[in-house]
């Protein structure tokens, strides 16, 4: 029987893929950002959520843990000092605010998310008080022959903005939130 949730995230994932000519949302990222991430947290990073792989020389983004489909990031607290997190874009309204909550409840020390801009959402409030920056080009995921049919945007919850600013200001102009 298929609950409310499955059906959304499934229509979610049909809207999100339409252009892409795949149906699914497991998208590595791309190479050169991930080795931005690596270099923003000091050369490790602690807990990837949204692994491609439990098998250390598979895995798109180098971690010292890592949560899979399989073994479900959102069902962990995310006790970590650096975490990134590439999701299932079909799924933002749980992943997203799930890695605000390890960030404000103290879990997780720093964290760089690379999500799909969406604004309009309500899943994106959990985040719109926190700096990011608006990717200025259509990023190319894992092996799609084209780029995303989405703006990207990087996320920061962490306490150094000055490095964030550093480190990844070259992807597109950094917006920090007004009180």
């Amino acid at each position: 029987m298929m609950t409310d949730t499955m059906t959304d995230t499934i229509c979610a994932l049909e809207v999100l893929t339409a252009n892409t000519g795949t149906r699914h949302d497991c998208w590595n990222t791309p190479v050169q950002f991930v080795g931005d991430v690596v270099k923003f947290f000091g050369g490790t990073v602690d807990l990837d959520p949204c692994s491609n792989s439990e098998v250390k020389s598979e895995q798109n983004v180098p971690a010292n843990r890592v949560y899979t489909i399989e073994t479900n990031g959102l069902a962990h607290d995310w006790v970590a000092d650096s975490v990134f997190m590439n999701h299932p874009y079909s799924n933002s309204e749980q992943w997203v605010p799930y890695a605000a909550l390890q960030y404000e409840s103290g879990n997780a020390k720093e964290l760089v998310l690379l999500i799909k801009v969406d604004i309009s959402t309500k899943w994106w409030q959990s985040i719109s008080k926190y700096p990011w920056v608006a990717v200025n080009t259509r990023m190319k995921f894992g092996g799609s022959k084209g780029a995303a049919p989405f703006q990207s945007g990087i996320i920061y919850l962490g306490k150094d903005l000055d490095r964030f600013k550093q480190t990844f200001s070259k992807y597109g102009q950094l917006y920090r939130p007004v009180d």
